[in-house]
């Protein structure tokens, strides 16, 4: 049951952040900065893109969690 928990919170952060990457690297706001999930990022095309896909990359990894938890415990297990 904790485990199915932790995993759907995983998956619902995990969605978030992979929202909030993708929304930052389409954004066409260009001007001084833009505001998301609490950090001001500047609205330049090297910054869009570096933090775009750093949220993306994390989004990923918090979605891929739960998976690779269940791996690793029955790879410990196995041994």
């Amino acid at each position: 049951m904790k485990n199915k928990v932790l995993s759907s919170i995983f998956l619902v952060i995990g969605v978030f952040i992979c929202y909030k990457g993708f929304e930052i690297l389409t954004v066409s706001a260009r001007g001084e900065s833009i505001y998301k999930i609490g950090m001001i990022i500047p609205a330049e095309n090297s910054s869009l893109k570096l933090y775009g896909s750093i949220f993306l990359a994390v989004g990923i990894l918090l979605i891929l969690a739960p998976v690779l938890f269940n791996k690793l415990k029955v790879f410990k297990n196995s041994q």
